[in-house]
């Protein structure tokens, strides 16, 4: 109705009408429908889109902006409206949200700016698209109802439970909540509980309420396992299959990992060339088209690797079992095998189905040991000529890509351990090595081999893409170039990956090395899958796909679907696997389901990272600043770790941010805190649930003032999601040039391994007193 009303007024602007005459033209009739258009005028008019002339006279207000955005609740207090990527976000504040939830679509008008700090502020006039369809939170019973709190404080409301929708829940149950009628006015949304999660305490609780926000399933739907139960795993001959049994390969892979999609073979051609085969597991012979267990991959669409376990995208009797490349057992596979010359160069493939047997496993630890300390097991022995050669191989494909301008980023990787119970002991560094990197080389050629080829075929084809940075990044990012020394002025329409490459080698070896990778990285768009053939601007590569990890990507399963249709071979696919219709909207979802897949990691991780820390709240450590914003800075332990100082938090002075140089400033003492500086903070504050941790600049040993600081903290948590760059801000940004040397990466090793972040001298003595207090 308001839609209708609206459209009448504009129709006639600059004109105004009775609001009854504009009723009986648009052909309403008397009584309630009157009513609701009378209804509708005033709503609008309280919008600020209809113009008072005087009673029941209106116009259409053409002064008022409206926009459309994503509503972010920040706490209960305010909000902000995200529109655009290059325009300012909109302030809401709490008396003008609606009854917009955390990330709905919603519509704004905007108003005069009550607050100085906010170029834009305007009100929630309607909820277009609501996104919260399901809530985890805290059951709380009262004597004739209950209220689900919402675990996420963004949501702003907690959830109205009737006595008849709760599962039988008792207060303080971890349940997850579906939504059934919206908030209306003062009124709170009403919500069924679907699940009771567990209580406090159970073992993998913080865990399955991360999941249930994700909405990722806990097991397979009971067709998926009756399907999977009548799989057909016998390896039969079958002479429209290449049989490579005969040739020696290897499977590479991490000591825990459990699905092998993967095994390689290689050798040196009499022409001086090399042979260089990648053979993936044949999931598309066992996945059948658009049966249970298909449609269940589509809806996964990848495979989640969360801190304590994996949900797999196929049923563990394929991703562990007949689908995993096992070594000692015959498999059937698709292979890829390419004569490459000493450029680096694919001169000749050939892509078929085959039948292969790997002739062992092998983990990343032993082939680096193998190819650098010539520590070589005797059953592997026999295979290393065959190594020596898939190195030879790797380093081929490797300056090829260099040449080409291909971008090569080193990060190291922090894995958290647990115990059965979940609960955190160490934090261990993994550095990619050698052997990682022989793996990579041969996964990427044989992905760009693959997509060179669909693209020839001319038939619509899934490609991975990765578009050129925006303009708003590469400002940014000029802005981190000038700071850092480097005098390049970057063009956007003359943007190649070889002009980054040279900055980040210009930098190697530098104490701004890092922080140099870290912004390269974030100054990038985010890669997808796509059916328009964009090109791979970070691997300098005019055409690539994902054709290596059947097993755990859906989008790998539909591109091999893509090679059988090209080849006419005669199963694993269906002819909807070659529509573009279909293909397009898969690739639109696997992307989706990625972006899902890697939030939920995050979370997990960032969940135990902050468990991890908690028995060291009171101590003093070193750390560096990894991101500085408006509202403070972040530091970084050497295990990984890192927690905001904020800027409330800094009493010795008023400091400002200086955006031009990413510093923060002090007015009246004029200290400054670069990024990179290394500074003593003290863990005030490991919060689980929110898994935020928080530090303050110095050596704070007493008990009460550290509680006296977070209390007056209060009230800044959740500007931390306003950071520049994602969540880790600008992060792992500059030293202050020429102020010391960066350690040693054995040092830096060494540490990692320990059983807890490096301390402070002042912070490791003051831990000895109070064990030697604790023996007393």
């Amino acid at each position: 109705m308001k839609e209708k009303v609206l459209a009448f007024y504009k129709s006639i602007y600059p004109h105004t009408y009775h609001i009854e005459d504009a009723a009986m033209d648009c052909h309403i009739k008397g009584g309630r429908e009157l009513d609701a258009f009378m209804d509708a005028a005033k709503a609008l008019l309280k919008e600020g889109r209809l113009s008072f002339i005087r009673r029941d006279v209106y116009a259409f207000n053409n002064d008022t902006e409206i926009i459309e955005g994503i509503y972010k609740g920040y706490r209960k207090s305010f909000g902000f409206v995200i529109t655009a990527p290059n325009e300012e976000d909109v302030y809401i504040a709490e008396q003008n949200k609606g009854t917009a939830m955390h990330n709905d679509k919603v519509r704004v008008r905007i108003v005069a700016s009550s607050d100085s700090h906010h170029k834009r502020e305007g009100v929630v006039t309607e909820v277009i698209e609501r996104a919260n369809e399901t809530v985890v939170g805290t059951y709380d019973r009262q004597q004739s109802f209950g209220f689900v709190i919402p675990d996420d404080e963004r949501l702003g409301t907690d959830v109205y439970v009737d006595l008849q929708n709760t599962l039988d829940a008792r207060s303080g149950a971890k349940v997850l909540v579906k939504i059934i009628k919206w908030p209306e006015g003062n009124k709170k949304p009403e919500g069924i509980i679907t699940e009771v999660l567990g209580y406090k305490g159970d073992v993998g609780l913080d865990i399955n309420c991360i999941m249930a926000n994700y909405s990722l399933p806990f097991s397979f739907p009971d067709e998926v396992v009756k399907a999977s139960k009548n799989i057909d795993l016998t390896i039969s001959e079958d002479p429209k299959r290449w049989d490579l049994r005969d040739v020696p390969m290897v499977t590479i892979d991490g000591e825990d990992a459990k699905d092998l999609d993967d095994a390689v073979s290689g050798r040196k051609l009499e022409n001086g060339n090399y042979e260089l085969g990648v053979h993936i597991a044949d999931v598309s012979h066992y996945v059948v088209s658009q049966k249970a267990i298909d449609r269940e991959a589509y809806k996964r669409g990848t495979s989640v690797y969360l801190v304590d376990r994996v949900i797999p995208m196929l049923p563990e009797v394929l991703s562990n079992g007949i689908c995993s490349l096992n070594a000692g057992e015959d498999r059937y596979a698709m292979t890829c095998m390419m004569e490459i010359d000493t450029n680096g160069k694919v001169v000749n493939y050939r892509i078929q189905p085959s039948i292969i047997h790997v002739n062992r496993r092998c983990s990343y630890k032993e082939i680096y040991k193998a190819l650098t300390e010539d520590i070589i097991p005797d059953d592997l022995a026999p295979l290393m000529p065959m190594i020596h050669n898939l190195s030879d191989i790797a380093k081929t494909l490797n300056d090829m890509r260099r040449r080409r301008g291909a971008l090569d980023f080193d990060f190291p990787e922090y894995k958290v351990l647990l115990d059965t119970e979940g609960t955190p002991l160490r934090i261990v560094r993994r550095d990619r090595t050698l052997a990682e990197r022989l793996i990579e080389e041969c996964m990427l050629i044989a992905n760009e081999t693959v997509a060179t080829h669909l693209k020839r075929t001319n038939r619509t084809s899934v490609y991975r893409i990765h578009e050129t940075p925006s303009e708003e990044k590469m400002s940014m990012y000029q802005k981190v170039l000038n700071y850092l020394g480097q005098d390049i002025r970057l063009r956007l329409d003359e943007l190649e990956p070889r002009v980054f490459q040279q900055i980040l080698d210009a930098v190697k070896g530098t104490d701004v090395e890092q922080v140099a990778q870290i912004m390269t990285l974030r100054s990038m768009q985010q890669a997808k899958y796509s059916i328009d053939n964009a090109g791979h601007f970070g691997l300098a590569s005019k055409c690539y796909t994902h054709f290596t990890s059947p097993i755990r990507r859906y989008p790998d399963l539909m591109v091999h679907r893509l090679l059988k249709a090209d080849m006419g071979w005669p199963d694993g696919y269906a002819n909807r696997d070659t529509k573009t219709e279909f293909l397009e909207r898969a690739a639109v979802h696997s992307s989706e389901r990625e972006q899902v897949a890697v939030a939920a990691e995050r979370d997990t991780v960032d969940l135990k990272k902050t468990q991890y820390m908690v028995p060291f709240i009171g101590e003093v450590f070193e750390g560096k600043i990894s991101s500085i914003t408006s509202f403070g800075m972040f530091v970084e332990l050497d295990n990984g770790i890192d927690g905001l100082v904020h800027m409330n938090m800094m009493t010795d002075d008023y400091y400002f941010y200086d955006e031009e140089h990413f510093l923060l400033v002090g007015k009246r003492t004029g200290q400054i805190y670069h990024l990179g500086d290394t500074v003593t903070v003290t863990l005030v504050k490991a919060d689980v649930e929110k898994r935020q941790i928080d530090f303050v600049l110095g050596e704070v040993d007493n008990l009460m003032r550290i509680q006296e600081i977070m209390k007056n903290s209060e009230g800044y948590v959740g500007a931390r999601e306003k950071k520049p760059f994602g969540r880790s801000g600008i992060s792992k940004q500059l030293k202050r040039r020429g102020k010391g040397q960066s350690k040693s990466s054995k040092t830096r090793d060494k540490r990692s391994n320990t059983s807890g972040p490096k301390k402070s001298k002042k912070g490791r003595k003051d831990s000895k007193k109070k064990v030697k207090k604790r023996k007393r």
